[in-house]
């Protein structure tokens, strides 16, 4: 089902996402549509949330720099493979703000908060260029990431997740540097 609102949105836009066109590319009934979600906006964040755009995992491998920039891999993948999807969410977030707000509210914290453990274990560490607004610096990826697809027909950058990285990393990786 799932995959069906995504192609729906995709296809026909919030719009013209129909229940019953939902329902048609599912193989269900509406009335299971209608028992599983209240509302439209419910419907496109959970399905969100239960195929593509899976929930974040901190790998907490030990080292905070090398996590944080594997987590925005992760999302740059998955963002670049499904462009499609950000860019019929960046035009539907903007004609229908209700969606911006349950994206906000049901599905964007768990993947911040994610992010923010990291940043806390890098300003513990003293890794960070700025220890101060941890939740600013964990949306600065993301917010790039879905820049470059949502509004970009260039190619990904393959080194985005390196360069938003050492962005807020005191030391960017490679050849240590002596202070004379």
């Amino acid at each position: 089902i799932a995959g069906a609102v995504l192609q729906a949105l995709v296809e026909r836009g919030y719009d013209g996402m129909t229940i019953e066109y939902v329902a048609r590319l599912a193989g269900v009934g509406r009335a299971t549509l209608y028992r599983r979600w209240s509302t439209k906006t419910a419907m496109v964040v959970d399905a969100l949330g239960r195929s593509r755009f899976a929930a974040l995992e901190d790998p907490n491998s030990g080292d905070p720099r090398a996590d944080f920039e594997s987590l925005l891999g992760i999302l740059q993948a998955t963002a670049e493979r499904e462009h499609d999807i950000i860019r019929a969410l960046a035009i539907e977030t903007a004609r229908h703000p209700e969606i911006g707000i349950a994206l906000r509210r049901d599905l964007i914290p768990q993947r911040k908060d994610v992010l923010i453990g990291v940043l806390q274990r890098a300003a513990t560490a003293g890794l960070l260029r700025a220890t101060s607004d941890l939740e600013l610096q964990a949306r600065l990826g993301p917010a790039l990431i879905w820049e470059q697809f949502a509004t970009s027909a260039k190619e990904p950058d393959p080194d985005l997740p390196r360069r938003i990285t050492d962005l807020v990393f005191a030391n960017p990786r490679g050849p240590a540097r002596r202070r004379e």
